[in-house]
């Protein structure tokens, strides 16, 4: 079912490509497709002027009730994102596009089944993963400056096992590693879907020796599929990114500024 509150707006002409994005240079088929858009700030009127007509008329109400500005111009770069990067990989029109959920809460095209994608933004960074498989989580997270009180949040949402580790890493590192922790959590629950509310504490990470990211979920859902591999970077001007997929994919990045689309390095498919 659709959602009623993304009704479209009716389509103009043809507009400019505001984004420069092209799927044949990151297939998405039995892989993941990553792009990290970097905030630009502050917003100005010709960039609003030329964004705006991509919203559906949900879309558009929720930009105008966000407050403060820097929030508004967030979650307009972030549908932004959403739309175009999307209506380039089905070739379609951005504002043409319509949105629901599958049965396990996660977002994805109305009529392209086989075409998902994962949604993440913060105060620096909008993210957006794209593959053909639904299990896929997208976090990001601002690294500076220092969240304060990070530790009486991992105290209260977290599971011991992930204190023991905060607190054994030195304090310079420790704030660090919270971040870490915290998107691969939150991609995790993405993938997983929001059809069952989940806690943090629910889902610990750790290393094996040579490096590899392992998960060890404390409250396995046997009726749906979890991620098996996972990549935990800090990129380009102190973003923390986390990705939660199934083995087996190659994942590619593209990172956004302006008008430049910059490549980052391929990682292997059994990360």
């Amino acid at each position: 079912m659709h959602d009623a509150h993304l009704q479209l707006l009716p389509l103009a002409p043809p507009l400019q490509q505001p984004l420069p994005v092209d799927p044949r240079d990151l297939p998405a088929r039995n892989a993941v497709a990553v792009y990290l858009m970097e905030l630009e700030l502050p917003a100005d009127a010709m960039r609003t002027n030329m964004y705006l007509p991509l919203l559906a008329l949900g879309e558009l109400a929720r930009w105008q009730a966000i407050r403060p500005r820097e929030r508004q111009w967030q979650y307009l770069q972030s549908r932004v994102l959403q739309r175009v990067v999307l209506g380039a990989y089905i070739d379609d029109d951005p504002r043409a596009l319509a949105f629901t959920r599958d049965r396990w809460g996660r977002p994805c095209l109305a009529e392209h089944e086989g075409l998902h994608f994962s949604l993440a933004q913060c105060a620096s960074h909008v993210a957006l993963a794209i593959g053909s498989d639904p299990v896929l989580g997208m976090e990001v997270a601002t690294v500076a400056p220092l969240r304060r009180g990070f530790m009486r949040i991992a105290h209260r949402l977290f599971h011991q096992d992930d204190l023991a580790q905060l607190l054994e890493c030195p304090e310079e590192r420790r704030h660090a590693r919270f971040l870490e922790l915290w998107t691969l959590k939150e991609a995790y629950r993405k993938a997983l879907g929001a059809g069952m509310p989940r806690p943090l504490a629910a889902c610990g990470f750790g290393r094996t020796p040579e490096g590899v990211i392992v998960a060890r979920d404390r409250v396995p859902l046997p009726d749906r599929p979890a991620p098996d591999a996972f990549i935990a970077q800090r990129r380009m001007r102190d973003c923390q990114i986390a990705v939660a997929y199934r083995r087996g994919r190659p994942v590619r990045f593209r990172y956004l500024h302006g008008s430049a689309a910059l490549p980052w390095p391929e990682t292997a498919a059994d990360t």
